[in-house]
C-alpha cells in the first residue's frame, strides 16, 4: 500500500524534521527494466557538521534496510536515528541505505513480487558498487523481510553478506490471507490457491530454509498483524543458518520494535559477532 498514509507519495525529504546530527541524502538508482527508484542514504554528521560525501571507511558496516507495505522511508527516519544517534550502543560508523521500491515513495512503476525482486537485486549491486569493500547487512521488516530472504537466497550474493535481520516478517502471502480472512463462507482463501489469481506469493516458508549467514529474528509478541507463529516458525525452519538469534519484544507491535528497550543492543550485538566471526 505504497498510497497510504494518503500524501506519502508526496512527502519530500525537505518536509521532514531530522536531527542536525544526522546526515541524510536523497539518492536515486536503476533498475534492469528501466524503473527509477528513489531513496535515502542516513549516516551521522562528521564533527564540524559539514556535509561529506556518503563514503565511510571500508571496515564500517553498512546495512541495506527493506521496508514494510506501507509508506516511505522517510517514515522510518525515527528508527535510522535511534540506530545511529541515540543509544550508547549504538553500532559505531554504521550507515544505512534505504531504498524505495517501485511504485512506493518517487520511485516510478508499480509494485508486484517480480517487480520487487528486480528492485533488490538493483539496490545490492548499486550499494556493493558504493561501497566495495563494507561489511554489508540486510535488514526487513514484514514485507521488507520477504525482499530481504529473497535477495539473500541468490548464492553469491549470500556470500557476501554478513547477515540478515528479520522483523515480523510473515511465512506466505497464502497464510497471510488465512489469517486475515479465516472465515470459511468468505473466498479469499481459497481464490489464493488458484495460481493466476496469486501471483504475489512470497513464500518465504521455504526460502528461509536455504540461508546459511545469521540471522537475526527480531519478533512482536504482540503483533496485531502478523502472527508471531509466523515469526516463530521461520525461525524453526531456518535450520541451516550459522547462527540464529531470538529477540523477543514483550509489549511491542507490528510497527514499535525501535521503540522498545533492547532493540539498538540487539542489532548492535549481531553486528558486531557476524563481524568478529568472520575475521576468526
Amino acid at each position: 500500500m505504497p498510497f497510504l498514509p494518503f500524501g506519502t507519495r508526496k512527502l519530500t525529504l525537505e518536509e521532514m524534521r531530522i536531527d542536525k546530527r544526522l546526515e541524510c541524502k536523497q539518492v536515486t538508482i536503476e533498475t534492469r527494466d528501466k524503473c527509477k527508484l528513489a531513496g535515502i542514504i542516513v549516516k551521522a554528521r562528521k564533527v564540524d557538521n559539514k556535509i561529506t560525501d556518503v563514503m565511510f571507511d571500508d571496515l564500517e558496516p553498512i546495512i541495506i534496510y527493506f521496508q514494510g507495505n506501507a509508506g516511505n522511508m522517510l517514515f522510518r527516519i525515527p528508527i535510522f536515528t535511534k540506530l545511529i544517534l541515540y543509544s550508547t550502543n549504538i553500532v559505531k560508523n554504521l550507515q544505512i541505505v534505504a531504498i524505495g521500491y517501485r511504485g512506493y515513495w518517487f520511485s516510478t512503476g508499480s509494485p508486484s513480487e517480480k517487480g520487487l525482486k528486480i528492485d533488490a537485486l538493483a539496490i545490492y549491486d548499486s550499494v556493493r558498487a558504493l561501497y566495495p569493500k563494507n561489511p554489508i547487512y540486510i535488514y526487513g521488516h514484514s514485507l521488507g523481510g520477504a525482499v530481504a530472504l529473497y535477495l539473500a537466497s541468490n548464492e553469491k550474493i549470500q556470500k557476501d553478506l554478513k547477515g540478515i535481520i528479520i522483523e515480523n516478517a510473515f511465512t506466505s502471502i497464502k497464510d497471510m490471507v488465512t489469517t486475515i480472512y479465516p472465515q470459511k463462507w468468505l473466498p479469499y482463501k481459497y481464490l489464493v490457491n488458484i495460481p493466476f489469481l496469486n501471483r504475489n506469493k512470497w513464500d518465504n516458508y521455504h526460502m528461509i530454509q536455504g540461508i546459511k549467514i545469521p540471522i537475526l529474528f527480531l519478533s512482536s509478541r504482540n503483533d496485531e498483524i502478523v502472527p508471531q507463529e509466523q515469526m516463530i516458525e521461520l525461525h524453526k525452519k531456518a535450520k541451516m543458518s550459522k547462527k540464529k538469534v531470538w529477540i523477543e519484544f514483550e509489549n511491542a507491535l507490528h510497527e514499535d520494535i525501535y521503540s522498545h528497550k533492547g532493540f539498538v543492543e540487539a542489532i548492535k550485538v549481531f553486528i558486531n559477532e557476524s563481524i568478529s566471526d568472520h575475521d576468526d
